[in-house]
C-alpha cells in the first residue's frame, strides 16, 4: 500500500488534507493459480479449474482519493468534514468478472466492477 498525502493549516484551528492510496499485490501467483480454466489445469496435480478465467489476475486492487477539512474551535470541541471516492483496479476487475452477478437469470453474467465508491461524513466531536 502507497499512501502519499498533504497536510496544510490555512487559519488557526482549521486542517486541511488530501491524500491518494494505492493497494496492490507484489504478486498474484497464488490467486491465479486457484482459478486456473480447465484447459490450463490439464497434467496439473491438484489443480481445480474455474469457468471465465483468462489466466492472469492484475496486481493493481484499489485506488481511493479523499480528504478532510478539521476545525478545531478550542481545545474540547471540533467539526471534521470528511470525503473520499475509491475505484476498483485491474486486479478487483479481474476477480469481479469471475463472480456471477445475477443468479437469478439463467447462464452466467459477469460483474463489472466499474462503480465508484463513494463516502462522506461529518463529525462533531467533543472531548472531557
Amino acid at each position: 500500500m502507497i499512501a502519499p498525502g498533504l497536510k496544510v493549516f490555512p487559519l488557526k484551528g482549521h486542517e486541511l488534507v488530501g491524500f491518494f492510496v494505492y493497494r496492490g499485490m507484489v504478486t498474484t501467483n497464488l490467486i491465479e493459480r486457484a482459478f486456473l480454466t480447465p484447459s490450463q489445469c490439464a497434467g496439473r496435480a491438484g489443480c481445480v479449474p474455474d469457468r471465465g478465467f483468462s489466466g492472469h489476475i492484475g496486481k493493481d486492487q484499489i485506488y481511493e482519493l479523499g480528504g478532510f477539512w478539521q476545525w478545531t474551535l478550542n481545545p474540547y470541541f471540533d467539526i471534521r468534514l470528511l470525503g473520499q471516492a475509491a475505484w476498483l483496479g485491474d486486479g478487483y476487475k479481474d476477480l469481479a468478472q469471475m463472480a456471477d452477478c445475477n443468479q437469478q437469470l439463467p447462464g452466467f453474467q459477469a460483474c463489472g466492477g466499474k462503480n465508484v465508491a463513494l463516502r462522506g461524513d461529518i463529525r462533531f466531536r467533543a472531548r472531557f
